[in-house]
This record gives structure tokens, C-alpha cells and sequence, in this order.
């Protein structure tokens, strides 16, 4: 027999009491300091137990002596001396989305049925894998994707300049995101049932024998859905041909099918994670505070290390598994992977946050709000941390990319500019990104004003590139510094109608985001 302490923490690293734990046959709770220790023999296999009302519950398996054996569960940490054993376990909030198959007859049905809610993530077979399952309308094919060069305008001349991206400067590059990623559906939080919020994650395969010490994150906010009809987030528009999952479809659209924003970043090779949180019917809650952002990235931080995706442990090839590319899940794999040393939760590393049109709103919010308005114990922190959260979350978010943000409706280009003032000023690594049409161009920096702008020019610019205004094409400026880019555009730059592109550049607003997250993904810190 052997002195056995488990030890239960959240994302935070905080103690969780009341947890039950069950090792073995033997039942307990954890004390308010998180711990329950028993006697145990330690003769294996055995089994550790631990659930909380409001965690997703875990289960590991010991399969020899519990001092010595490998195990099969990545939020499991083991110590072990010659008259002791701690193990210790880390619960999250956030588990994969539930996923259903099924033929689009029945969806026809359940979409004319209210609520219209198949209660799950639709998946369908892909055609280059008809054997494995993808997140409805992931096609997981191999693509070549326009990436921008630093300088992103051409050279002269400027007359009849070609259209798309022919007036940008790029390299065009094949990636296959099946092979070197997942994407997760994911729900925060998986227990209790309300409030839910679903988020997008892309995960990139990484290199590493070892689990990652710090991950970086680029967060993205997507236009609010106030106008959206379908039930949240599973729900169907049964008017749509065929029936659209409204929220999958959104995640879809800019991380992986429309503005390519993942394979911007696989072109790169850069191995950041993404996260896109989804708008609950204009409700961004608890997404809209340094405090709430910074707990959700490290609850995708536990959710990722249980996934062994933290390392190249959870690498696979897309056709090892039947849910390889729909979510696949640690918790129900058959033969799941195991170790005697699964190592620590990487830390929230470096973040770049970026907005889209009414999505810079957030942003803003973040900018200027620490406190989470949901209960701290589960949506913030609330325990005490060796160093201020505050402080930490300061030093990860380096880089604001804002891809035609829209602010006549938050204050506009003067309130603006004061909160990018503060923030930008606030360390010395933060880097601004300012990508715009003409529609929601920001006032010119070599004429304006504003203290912001002095404190850019007066560091210095290294780069200055113009198209100036031409008949058949417009005008457009990038104007660059080490920790700032102002890109200004007329609308006739970059719409121009039906392109060869795909999709085609057929709307200055939509397409500029496309050029800016390119752009920026190229320049960033991140990931390196």
C-alpha cells in the first residue's frame, strides 16, 4: 500500500474543490485546497476518476503499477518518492462539439421542423477521404492561396494595372490542410448546458517532441450574427439550398474557405493556433474582456494538451481515424495514445487579436476592459497568481490587426485613435496593423494630427509605397514602420467586379480583409 494525493486544478491553475475523485474502488472529494488523499495499492491496471459539475469530467488508465506505468490521458501529471504518489489532474471547460452524420434528406426534414436544430455539428464524407468524416462542407482539398510580400503594392506603371491579386504583390503557394492541421468545433463550456458558446480552433501540426512551454494564439471576431435566424449554434436557415448550418458555415467561411485565413498561415508555416469565437445573436459574451479572452485561451490551451495536439504527439495522417477530421476526440479514440510523461500545459504565449468590420467593436471592448462580467470562478481568474493576470495578459497581447474595421457606431477614427494611442504605448513590443478601404479609410498619417501617428512617423518609416490616383484603377498607400502598418485603399483598388479569383474580388470591404490578414500573418511576430 502507498500514500496516494491527487491534486485537482482548472485552466488557471487554481484549486477546485468538491471534485470527485475515484482511484480505483476507492471514492472521495477534494478539499477546498483541491487535494484528496487515500491508501491505494498501487499494483495495476487501475483507473483515476475526476469529475466536477461544471468541468468536463477525466478518466485515466494506469496499465501496469501505478508508480511506473504509462497512462493514457495528456492532463494527467505524475510524482512520485519512495513512500508517495501525487498525481496531479487538470480540468477544463471546453470539449469538442457533439457531430452527426446524416443523409441530407433528413436534414431537409429537420431544417422545415422547428427548431431546425440537428443539436450537433452536421459531418459528411469528403471526396478526396470517403472513408473518413469532415465537418460538413470541409472539402480538405489541396489549394494554392495568394500570400502578400511585405511590400504588397507593385511598381510602376500604374495604367491598366491587372485586377485581384495581380495588384498586390504575391507569391502563390500550395497547402494541404488535411495533412498539416485540424479544425475543431469546440464548445466552451462543455458543462453545465447554459450559457454555451461555440468556438472555432485551428490547430497546426507541430514539429516538437515536447509539449510546446507557451502557445501562441491568433484570436479573430467575425461581423456580430444579430441578423441571424438560425437557433444558436447548432441551428439551420431551411430556406437555403441546401440547408445551412448558419454558425459552422460563418467559422468556415474565414478560417478555411473563403478568406483562407488558415492556409495563410500554413503558407507560412507559422505553428500559431487559431481561435474564433462565434457571436451568440450579437451576444459576445464572455469573449469581450482582456480577463474573459485570456481565460478562454488557456482553457484551449488544456483543451489542445488533451488532445496531444501540443506536440507532434497528436499528429496523425487525415485517414488513421474515422473522426480524423471532424473533432477528432481524445477522450473516445480507440487506442488512445500513452506515455509516462505528457509534460505541462503550455502557457498563453503571444496573442494577436484581429477584427472585421462591426468585429473591431470587440477589440475595442478588450482594449479598454479587464474584468470578465460572468462569474470569475468559470469564465475569469479569480485565484491568486504568482504575477498579476493582468500584467501577464499585457505582456501576451502583442499585435492588433484591424481588417476594415468599422467604428462610426463605437466612437470613430478620433476615439480611435486616443484607445490605439494608450494601447500601442503601453509596452514597448506592440505592434498595430491598419488595413482599410476607402469606405472606412483612417484620416492620412502625414496630415493628421493625432499623437498616435507623431509617435509612428517619429520612430521612423521604413517603408513607403504609393499607387497614386489612376484612371481605371484608383489609388491605394502602405505606409510601415518596425511595430506599425497603415494601409489605405480606394474601393476601385480593390473592387473591380468578377475576377478570376476565387472567390473574386467583387467587394472592396470583403476583400480587404483577405489582403490584410495575409499581410499581417506574414509580418507577424508570432510563431517564431
Amino acid at each position: 500500500m502507498i500514500d496516494c494525493t491527487v491534486s485537482v486544478i482548472n485552466a488557471n491553475g487554481e484549486p477546485i474543490k468538491d471534485a470527485d475523485v475515484r482511484l480505483g474502488t476507492v471514492l472521495g472529494s477534494t478539499s477546498p485546497d483541491g487535494r484528496w488523499t487515500t491508501t491505494v495499492d498501487p499494483q495495476g491496471p487501475i483507473s483515476l476518476g475526476i469529475s466536477h459539475p461544471f468541468y468536463v469530467p477525466e478518466r485515466a488508465s494506469f496499465l501496469g503499477d501505478l508508480r511506473t506505468a504509462a497512462w493514457d490521458n495528456g492532463l494527467v501529471r505524475r510524482d512520485v518518492t519512495d513512500s508517495s504518489l501525487s498525481l496531479s489532474v487538470t480540468l477544463g471547460r471546453i470539449d469538442t462539439s457533439p457531430t452527426v452524420e446524416l443523409p441530407e434528406s433528413r436534414v431537409e426534414a429537420i431544417a422545415k421542423t422547428p427548431p431546425a436544430d440537428p443539436s450537433a455539428a452536421l459531418v459528411f464524407r469528403p471526396p478526396r477521404f470517403r472513408a473518413v468524416k469532415a465537418y460538413r462542407f470541409h472539402w480538405n482539398t489541396e489549394r494554392t492561396v495568394r500570400v502578400a510580400r511585405p511590400a504588397l503594392l507593385p511598381d510602376p506603371p500604374f495604367e491598366a494595372l491587372p485586377q485581384g491579386w495581380a495588384r498586390f504583390q504575391n507569391d502563390q503557394i500550395k497547402v494541404d490542410t488535411a495533412a498539416l492541421g485540424r479544425f475543431y468545433w469546440v464548445e466552451y463550456p462543455q458543462r453545465p448546458n447554459s450559457p454555451k458558446s461555440v468556438v472555432a480552433i485551428w490547430s497546426p501540426n507541430l514539429s516538437t517532441v515536447q509539449p510546446l512551454i507557451a502557445m501562441d494564439f491568433v484570436v479573430f471576431f467575425s461581423p456580430h450574427t444579430a441578423s441571424y435566424v438560425a437557433r444558436y449554434p447548432y441551428g439551420l436557415v431551411p430556406k437555403t439550398k441546401p440547408p445551412d448550418q448558419q454558425y459552422m458555415t460563418l467559422g468556415k467561411k474565414y478560417l478555411v474557405d473563403e478568406y483562407f485565413f488558415v492556409q495563410q498561415l500554413i503558407a507560412r508555416r507559422n505553428p500559431s493556433v487559431v481561435v474564433m469565437p462565434i457571436c451568440n445573436h450579437g451576444d459576445w459574451e464572455p469573449f469581450t474582456s482582456g480577463e474573459g479572452l485570456l481565460r478562454l485561451l488557456r482553457e484551449v490551451a488544456v483543451f489542445l494538451h488533451r488532445q496531444c495536439r501540443t506536440s507532434r504527439r497528436g499528429n496523425m495522417e487525415p485517414t488513421a481515424d474515422p473522426d480524423a477530421l471532424c473533432g477528432l476526440n481524445q477522450r473516445t479514440v480507440v487506442g488512445p495514445l500513452t506515455s509516462t510523461s505528457f509534460g505541462a500545459v503550455p502557457r498563453v504565449g503571444r496573442v494577436a487579436i484581429g477584427g472585421f468590420s462591426t468585429g473591431i467593436a470587440i477589440v475595442k471592448k478588450i482594449m479598454t476592459s479587464w474584468p470578465v462580467s460572468l462569474s470569475r470562478a468559470l469564465w475569469g481568474i479569480s485565484g491568486k497568481e504568482s504575477s498579476s493576470p493582468q500584467q501577464l495578459w499585457t505582456k501576451s497581447w502583442r499585435e492588433l490587426w484591424d481588417l476594415d474595421g468599422y467604428h462610426p457606431q463605437t466612437g470613430g477614427w478620433p476615439h480611435y485613435l486616443d484607445l490605439l494611442e494608450t494601447w500601442y504605448g503601453e509596452t514597448a513590443d506592440r505592434i498595430v496593423r491598419l488595413y482599410h478601404s476607402s469606405g472606412r479609410v483612417p484620416p492620412d498619417p502625414t496630415t493628421d494630427t493625432h499623437k498616435l501617428y507623431k509617435l509612428m512617423l517619429n520612430a521612423g518609416i521604413k517603408l513607403d509605397r504609393s499607387v497614386p490616383p489612376t484612371t481605371g484603377v484608383g489609388w491605394a498607400r502602405i505606409m510601415q514602420g518596425d511595430r506599425w502598418t497603415i494601409v489605405r485603399m480606394a474601393n476601385s483598388y480593390v473592387d473591380h467586379g468578377p475576377t478570376n479569383e476565387a472567390p473574386p474580388f467583387d467587394d472592396a470591404h470583403h476583400t480587404t480583409p483577405r489582403i490584410g490578414f495575409s499581410h499581417a500573418a506574414g509580418l507577424t511576430t508570432l510563431g517564431k
